[in-house]
């Protein structure tokens, strides 16, 4: 079983980042089906160009350790917010 996924977790289909997310878990030797991930979208932010630029926030849980506090990191255009997610497990 992998990651529970809530709220607007459909936002990141398009950019595989749901699978990109299970495989980092995965090589960190963490076990995906001990994770709930939520996703929230913000508002969008106006481009250079005009066009809207997606912003949302990804609250990840450690179902396995609830005495780790959730964490809240940015998700959009210029956010690798999966790689975010490495780094501060592995402090």
């Amino acid at each position: 079983m992998g990651v529970e996924w809530q709220g607007d977790y459909k936002l990141l289909d398009a950019s595989a980042e749901k699978q990109d997310f299970e495989r980092e878990l995965t090589r960190l030797g963490l076990d995906p089906s001990n994770f709930l991930v939520e996703v929230r979208r913000g508002p969008d932010l106006a481009g250079a160009d005009r066009r809207h630029t997606m912003r949302y926030d990804v609250y990840i849980t450690d179902l396995k350790n609830p005495d780790r506090e959730t964490l809240k990191l940015g998700g959009g255009q210029g956010k690798n917010w999966i790689a975010e997610f490495a780094r501060v497990r592995r402090r």
